[in-house]
């Protein structure tokens, strides 16, 4: 989910924004003045920002300046607010390229805002961030399928005791986990991600990778079975959808719907 933040001095104009953008799946923040402002962009590190030129306690233009300098925001899009088209060219110089006039236009604003994220994705300025869990053959395989694809970004746990710390870590956009992961079980893991705020909308995708060499009939059909179980506790727990067993082939098809930029 990107996370937009909104600079404006005036409530009511910044509660309608955040109304618009928030039933279009984005994440809102806000600031009443542009000091607040520049301590939530460094903090939360929003995909885009919203400002109005006039803000209390640090102009427009001082603070996308600061935004600027700052080494985790300068790439942040912004989209400036004016009236009548007012000071565009000092924030031009700033790097800034979007402009809207008040009062805002909300279809026009939800555009320039979906437009803007959806160059950012292109020049590489985002990626889907995904966090995988699994055994370290896969974990590797996957790395080497990532790092040939400029739309993912792989993060990867290893055991049960780093998991949700390294969930809290990364946010991923994405979560792909191994049903039978050693000493994990999968379904608590995923009530437990459900109650973390900023990770309750994430898609978690399972898969099933078997450990085994064993292929006595019997065992393989017990495997199966413990499979099928998970499968249904994880998706009561809150899973996405079960992708089968891992296969190398068609990880990464099986996996673009859920990119942010289709």
């Amino acid at each position: 989910m990107n996370k937009i933040l909104m600079v404006e001095e005036e409530r009511d104009t910044v509660q309608k924004v955040e109304e618009r953008l928030s039933h279009a799946g984005f994440e809102m923040f806000s600031a009443y003045d542009g000091r607040h402002g520049f301590e939530i962009a460094k903090d939360k590190v929003p995909d885009l920002i919203i400002t109005d030129a006039i803000i209390p306690l640090m102009s427009g233009f001082e603070f996308c300046k600061a935004i600027r300098l700052e080494e985790n925001t300068k790439s942040i899009p912004i989209v400036v607010l004016t009236e009548k088209h007012r000071m565009e060219e000092s924030f031009m110089y700033l790097g800034v390229r979007d402009f809207l006039n008040k009062p805002i236009v909300m279809d026009e604003l939800e555009s320039v805002v979906k437009n803007r994220l959806s160059v950012a994705h292109f020049m590489g300025l985002q990626k889907t961030k995904i966090l995988i869990s699994g055994r370290p053959e896969v974990l590797a395989c996957c790395d080497g399928l990532l790092k040939m694809n400029p739309h993912w970004e792989g993060h990867y746990s290893y055991n049960k005791e780093s998991f949700l710390r390294d969930v809290i870590k990364c946010l991923p956009d994405v979560i792909f986990m191994d049903l039978l992961m050693p000493g994990m079980f999968s379904d608590e893991i995923i009530l437990k991600i459900k109650l973390i705020p900023e990770l309750k909308d994430v898609p978690i995708l399972t898969y099933y990778s078997s450990s085994s060499t064993n292929r006595d009939p019997y065992a393989v059909q017990a495997e199966m079975i413990e499979v099928q179980y998970m499968k249904i506790l994880t998706e009561d727990a809150g899973s996405r959808e079960y992708l089968g067993p891992f296969n190398p082939a068609t990880f990464v098809k099986l996996i673009d719907i859920y990119r942010k930029d289709i």
